[in-house]
């Protein structure tokens, strides 16, 4: 894909400023969660009150662009390979992006032990299936959304496809799932009632098989209930006590759980983008990806404008800012083309049928 065709200055458009909206609210809610990972929400309110700065506890350096953790750090990864491509993109490019960009000790073991296999020429398409079941896969698919703006089903697809280079089962389908939310998100006249929806439409019906029991015993009724559950309340932070009640897994990792109380939250804010990343940073269990989550669908709803400006100055002044931005720049530049070719290939079968 060449920047040479584009015959417009990209960053003076919506779409522009919600793919930045995507990329960079969801590292900042990544920031924001950070400090409380795995904590119980009455711990956050005992210590801190109200998480609202995702500054305050800055360390910075550990994920090579200096905010956030390996959620935002993977998501920079899948971005380059699709820019670099051009293209809708296989599993076996993005193994390619995991080799050449990743440096496997600021990521989780159970992306390590990917990177590790990959290491030793085991199939991408099979190094997925030789992990445990996590979060891994469904926290930077972001980008997938982004590449198919509008389509949620193809947005699906790719996610499901793409995430099983580290991932297999539960979170093979969710990172679908968010995904698919993503990309509706990018559609004119999108609302929060929209973006659930489409999650819910694609969401597998079928029941899950894992070693417990679980209710909902399947990804469509999780979300189902979830957004039930969340739409009893006024605010994000009441709604927390029955989400813990009805959405927890065995652990706060568990990916069932994780979408569970993103979408929670998000109804819960109903997609106001600063209470959706505050109220999932501030939900704990994986508090971070929660955070980090709500800002993706969230800025790709409402685009980088809707987040606070001190939030943003403090994106700016981190070091990777300049890289960051211009990664924003050629995703847009790429869907742009996409869609170019779309329209192009849209016209050629009308005048085929003529």
């Amino acid at each position: 894909m060449s920047a040479k065709t584009i015959d417009i200055n990209v960053e003076d458009t919506q779409l522009f400023k919600k793919v930045l909206g995507c990329l960079a609210i969801g590292a900042i809610g990544d920031n924001l969660g950070r400090p409380v990972e795995n904590w119980h929400y009455k711990n956050i309110e005992e210590k801190y009150g109200r998480l609202e700065d995702p500054w305050a506890d800055l360390k910075g350096g550990d994920t090579g662009f200096d905010v956030g953790t390996d959620d935002t750090a993977l998501g920079q990864i899948l971005c380059h390979c699709y820019i670099d491509k051009g293209r809708p993109i296989l599993v076996e490019d993005y193994a390619e992006y995991w080799l050449k960009e990743m440096n496997p000790i600021k990521f989780f073991f159970c992306l390590r032990n990917t990177y590790e296999l990959l290491k030793m020429g085991y199939s991408p398409r099979l190094s997925g299936a030789l992990n445990i079941v996590t979060g891994s896969g469904l926290m930077a698919i972001n980008p997938v959304g982004i590449f198919n703006a509008g389509d949620p089903e193809s947005a699906y697809v790719d996610g499901v496809n793409l995430s099983s280079i580290v991932q297999r089962d539960l979170d093979i389908f969710i990172p679908g799932i968010i995904a698919a939310a993503i990309a509706e998100a990018f559609r004119p006249g999108a609302n929060c009632e929209s973006v659930i929806d489409a999650a819910i439409k694609v969401a597998p019906a079928k029941s899950i098989i894992t070693f417990d029991k679980r209710d909902p015993d399947n990804l469509k009724d999780t979300l189902i209930q979830a957004v039930e559950v969340a739409s009893r309340y006024d605010d994000v932070f009441s709604a927390r006590e029955g989400l813990y009640e009805k959405c927890l897994q065995y652990a706060a990792i568990d990916p069932q759980e994780v979408i569970a109380l993103t979408f929670g939250i998000f109804k819960a804010s109903r997609g106001d983008t600063r209470m959706a990343v505050i109220g999932g940073a501030n939900t704990g269990r994986d508090a971070d990806t929660l955070g980090s989550l709500n800002g993706q669908i969230c800025g790709a709803l409402n685009g980088v404008d809707s987040a606070p400006q001190k939030w943003m100055e403090g994106l700016k002044q981190c070091s990777g800012w300049d890289k960051f931005y211009e990664t924003a720049v050629k995703m847009t530049e790429l869907v742009i083309e996409k869609n170019k070719k779309t329209q192009q290939r849209v016209n050629q079968i009308q005048s085929m049928m003529q």
